[in-house]
């Protein structure tokens, strides 16, 4: 029998990178971003709206959303599962209703340099236009940026509520995993996850991780958004943001205002 564990948390912040490494224990199973959290909720929105809402009781279905996951996952034999999607973090209490033991892995980065790390990604492709932005938006990197951090569904804002709320909700099952630690200190890092999820260590190879999804990418006309480098690593680098825009959306990183502590204790 299957366990399902989840990969969540903010864009650009290392999810990617987390699930190449997780995936050369030959007891897990990662990847990117799967259509299961969509499957799931648009089964709840059937099922609600349906004529039979009040002739199918909880048990029933739980164990037609416990379904869908055996059912999408049935290709692998792997017992571990790590199911990944930014909405999980909406859906917590679900999810433990679902799995009482499982736990989510948030991945975590300052605001300002996720929204560098999509500018650098859209510099890289210069003959496409970014279709993660409404295009009215794409003018500019101050009109880009806006949109990202838009409260009107900005591919950063809405998944960052999102976090915010399964953080405040459900605090015990989330586990934040910061991008500078997971690449500076990956397997201090590592052996902490494995900790929280209570499965022993397996000895990663921080040398050879790799990871592409080239058809993805495409879909989004935006090549090696998630193309993983071969080794872990820190590289220092000047953000390319205009200062103001980097001024604009600084402190928000709410894991550390209520946290009061990095994801590790280094003392």
């Amino acid at each position: 029998m299957k366990e399902y564990y989840f990969i969540s948390g903010l864009p650009r912040s290392g999810s990617t990178l987390l699930s190449g490494i997780l995936k050369q224990n030959p007891e897990f199973y990662a990847d990117i971003t799967s259509p299961v959290s969509g499957i799931v909720q648009s089964t709840i929105n059937g099922i609600t709206g349906s004529e039979n809402n009040l002739n199918v009781d909880e048990e029933r279905r739980k164990s037609i959303l416990q379904g869908i996951f055996d059912g999408y996952y049935s290709f692998t034999e792997t017992p571990v599962i790590f199911d990944t999607s930014r909405g999980w973090t909406g859906n917590t209490s679900l999810l433990k209703a679902l799995f009482p033991y499982t736990k989510i892995l948030c991945c975590v980065r300052d605001i300002g340099w996720i929204l560098d790390s999509f500018e650098r990604i859209s510099a890289k492709n210069p003959f496409h236009t970014n279709t993660l932005i409404p295009q009215e938006h794409n003018a500019n990197v101050f009109s880009r940026c806006d949109a990202m951090m838009s409260k009107e569904g900005g591919i950063v804002m809405s998944v960052w509520a999102l976090l915010h709320e399964g953080y405040a909700m459900n605090p015990d099952m989330i586990k934040l995993v910061e991008y500078e630690d997971l690449c500076k200190y990956p397997e201090k890092t590592m052996r902490s996850i494995y900790e929280f999820i209570g499965k022993p260590y397996y000895n990663h190879d921080f040398d050879n991780v790799e990871y592409s999804n080239e058809n993805f990418d495409l879909s989004c006309n935006l090549k090696d958004l998630h193309t993983v480098k071969r080794k872990v690593e820190w590289i220092e680098r000047r953000s390319i943001l205009p200062q103001d825009v980097w001024e604009k959306y600084s402190s928000m990183e709410f894991w550390r205002q209520t946290n009061k502590k990095s994801t590790l204790d280094y003392n």
